[in-house]
């Protein structure tokens, strides 16, 4: 993937680059992303809960995959048994695993989250003393990371980036210090490594610009993965004056060509596009009217020459034209995370090599 390459380019030999392919690789699909990128070279993945981890291996992904999120104690034979590395981010959680790994003859790896400042999850600097204590008493768990989440790396100009290295480098020096190893230690996210070389540390997260976008929005030398297609289910020849979708929301304005497009809401194409966003069509583009509903958008292909069965890009370009998934983000006020982890599971993926 040329994104990867770009990526593992940009932070030099010697760091790990970790894909993130949590939410089923941003909406890309899990399984097929992750045996690609091991083609790539990639040994290491992080996913967000156990049944993520679980899928990839039954999709026979190797190396290690790396659980940032909730981990249950009472799962870690499963997390052993499939070899998941599941994240202690509380003391009752990470004390919780101490007494399920005990009898493990094998330690279980762990990676320990640190709160660095984002006020989520993991260890606050002054717990890292009893955290210590805990696993120098646990035999059954062998510490293989420690790392945290940048919460404002996307703006270059935030003191928080620098403040968040800073504590993390802290909270690593404190675990050495009462005798705990830190293994491999990794902060930066998409962002981190697009604008923040000093988060680098020895390896990175990227997720979003993996997928080729960028969290800034201002990046055009990632190559967006995934285009989001359709085609046009039928044509209807409108006069003026006809409202159409739900709530008659649109009125045709004079004669209209509508082409019925067999996608809505449930498969990621959100009700919030409705009259905001436009899609490619012939080469052209096609403005969203009425409602979008839940299996079905209409769109104004006046003018167009379009016929039932062309094809329709929602999310991605033809020629100089393109949707990007900041312009649906915006249409929707949210981000193009959203956008992309948004897209149904009934839409079919299509990997290409």
């Amino acid at each position: 993937m040329r994104n990867y390459r770009l990526l593992e380019g940009r932070i030099g030999s010697g760091r790990r680059l970790i894909p993130v392919l949590k939410a089923d690789a941003y909406g890309h699909g899990a399984a097929p992303i992750a045996r690609r990128l091991e083609n790539e070279g990639a040994r290491t993945f992080a996913v967000a809960v156990a049944e993520e981890g679980v899928a990839l291996r039954r999709a026979g992904v190797g190396g290690e995959i790396l659980l940032l999120n909730f981990s249950d104690p009472a799962d870690a034979s499963a997390h052993r048994a499939y070899g998941l590395t599941p994240a202690l981010y509380d003391r009752t959680q990470a004390l919780a695993f101490a007494r399920a790994a005990a009898g493990f003859t094998d330690p279980l790896p762990v990676q320990i989250k640190l709160d660095s400042g984002m006020g989520r999850i993991g260890f606050r600097s002054e717990e890292l003393g009893e955290l210590a204590q805990i696993l120098r008493g646990a035999r059954g768990l062998r510490v293989a990371g420690t790392f945290s989440n940048l919460a404002s790396a996307e703006d270059p100009d935030s003191p928080r980036t620098r403040e968040q290295i800073e504590s993390l480098r802290a909270g690593v020096e404190a675990l050495a210090g009462h005798g705990v190893a830190p293994g491999m230690v990794h902060l930066a996210n998409s962002a981190g490594v697009l604008l923040h070389p000093a988060s680098w540390l020895d390896a990175v997260r990227p997720g979003l610009a993996l997928y080729g976008v960028s969290p800034s929005g201002d990046d055009d030398v990632l190559e967006p993965a995934l285009t989001l297609e359709t085609r046009v289910m039928s044509l209807r020849e409108v006069p003026p004056g006809i409202p159409l979708g739900y709530g008659g929301r649109f009125v045709t304005p004079g004669p209209s060509t509508i082409a019925v497009l067999p996608i809505g809401y449930h498969d990621g194409f959100r009700r919030s596009f409705s009259g905001r966003v436009r899609v490619l069509l012939r080469g052209k583009e096609a403005p969203v009217v009425g409602a979008v509903s839940m299996d079905l958008t209409l769109v104004d292909a006046t003018g167009l020459g379009a016929r039932t069965g062309d094809r329709v890009i929602c999310l991605g370009s033809d020629g100089a034209l393109r949707v990007t998934a900041w312009d649906l983000a915006r249409a929707a006020d949210t981000l193009p995370y959203e956008i992309l982890c948004g897209i149904g599971p009934r839409v079919p993926r299509v990997h290409r090599r």
